[in-house]
């Protein structure tokens, strides 16, 4: 029954590569332009709990090649953490931001529906505290305004590891959702987006806000699918994107992984559901056989089905790298990938215990 089960299960990750090698098979190209747009834009940074973050965040969009026209920051205080309002407000006079504190219940969701109903300008480019910038990115952004005239636009966040094996395992895990997302896009299909590097008018959000409001955390995902599902233009910026550190410990990286795979359940994405349970029944299809194999006879199909899966994860990713970036993370791959099965099944196992409003947005 459970040679089965396995064989099942290779069956179901081979319709997952062949979809994903599908839409790496050409790369997403860049756009340039060479006169101003017309669009207003407003650089929106959610903050949360870190003012040392956050002013390394100010001072890169700072470094940052300008657009043509003007975009104000406005950093806005959601009030998770009453200690660091001084300290944000004093950011005011060293840098050119906006401070906002939120007039309503603290959290990123409640902060950002009472502020997007104030914003003037017709998008907003959004991201996180912790969060630096490429050198580039702002007018990459801007490019895509100008030329391609989107409705959402969603870019590449990339995680940096410390030498900590965990935090290797974080940032090579993130890069696997990152060649999801862009793999996806490249096909006209939306299956997940990063808020810490997402751009969208205020208008498109708020109609959509209500929608997986029953999660702390999410928005992004779920306002994205839901514009997908309306056939909204959604144009991928792979190239020039936001760089954030990768959680350093294990119990940091279980919590964060924990936060992402429990929203899934209630996604609005048929393609996306299917993808997180592809991947969730494979890693515990292999850490089942591995547990039973002292007591059926399936070693041989299971090592061989392990270690394609592994050859053909690092295909994929060394094609991802190649294309847009990141072949460093793949240093140690052999011993993450080993690592990796384990490490989702217990997450798994962990997200029937979970809260809906204890995981906060990160």
């Amino acid at each position: 029954m459970l040679l089965l089960i396995l064989l099942g299960l290779s069956l179901l990750y081979h319709a997952q590569i062949v979809f994903l090698a599908w839409g790496l098979r050409m790369r997403i190209p860049r756009f340039k332009k060479l006169e101003a747009g017309e669009t207003s834009v407003a650089i929106l940074i959610v903050h949360r709990n870190e003012p040392d973050a956050l002013i390394t965040c100010l001072e890169q969009l700072q470094k940052a090649d300008k657009p043509k026209t003007y975009w104000p920051v406005y950093v806005l205080d959601d009030h998770s953490s009453s200690a660091n309002v001084d300290k944000l407000h004093k950011l005011s006079k060293d840098f050119d931001v906006k401070v906002v504190s939120s007039a309503a219940e603290a959290g990123k969701k409640n902060a950002l529906a009472w502020f997007l109903p104030q914003v003037e300008e017709e998008f907003v480019l959004q991201t996180d505290a912790d969060c630096e910038v490429d050198s580039d990115f702002l007018i990459a952004i801007e490019a895509h305004l100008a030329r391609q005239e989107p409705d959402v636009i969603v870019a590449r966040v990339r995680m940096f590891p410390t030498r900590n094996w965990w935090s290797r395992l974080a940032a090579l895990d993130h890069m696997a959702l990152q060649l999801v997302t862009f793999s996806a896009l490249n096909q006209g299909k939306l299956v997940m987006a990063a808020g810490a590097a997402m751009a969208y008018r205020p208008i498109d959000y708020l109609r959509h806000q209500e929608l997986g409001k029953a999660w702390a955390g999410g928005e992004d995902t779920f306002f994205t699918q839901a514009m997908a599902k309306e056939g909204a233009k959604i144009v991928a910026e792979p190239h020039s994107a936001v760089n954030t550190p990768a959680p350093e410990n294990f119990r940091a990286l279980v919590r964060q992984r924990i936060r992402w795979g429990a929203k899934s359940v209630d996604y609005p994405s048929l393609l996306a559901k299917s993808l997180a349970a592809s991947v969730a029944l494979i890693n515990l299809g292999i850490v089942l056989g591995i547990i039973l194999s002292p007591f059926i006879e399936i070693n041989g199909f299971l090592w061989y089905f392990w270690l394609y899966k592994m050859g053909w994860d690092a295909f994929l990713l060394q094609r991802f790298a190649a294309l847009y970036g990141g072949s460093g993370l793949l240093r140690g791959y052999l011993i993450l990938a080993l690592l990796y099965p384990f490490y989702i099944a217990l997450v798994i196992l962990l997200i029937p215990f979970s809260s809906r409003k204890k995981w906060l947005a990160s």
